[in-house]
């Protein structure tokens, strides 16, 4: 995803009345590589094909315990 990309989805979520949210970036910089179109191509590819239900779940669990004064 472009910086702009994200900008747009932010604003748009903000307007649909969202206040908070958790909000994590990589960039080429994390992984030794240079910020360029293979960067970019690669990094929406990565983001279209992840399989992020093993994130969702974590944070799910540690949100119901934060959310459950259990704090982690």
């Amino acid at each position: 995803m472009t910086i702009d990309d994200a900008i747009k989805m932010l604003t748009k979520r903000k307007r649909d009345g969202v206040k908070s949210i958790i909000f994590s970036f990589w960039t080429a910089e994390s992984f030794d590589l240079p910020d360029d179109e293979t960067w970019e191509d690669a990094s929406e590819s990565v983001e279209d094909n992840m399989d992020w239900s093993y994130t969702h779940d974590r944070l799910s669990e540690l949100l119901k315990k934060e959310t459950e004064n259990e704090k982690v």
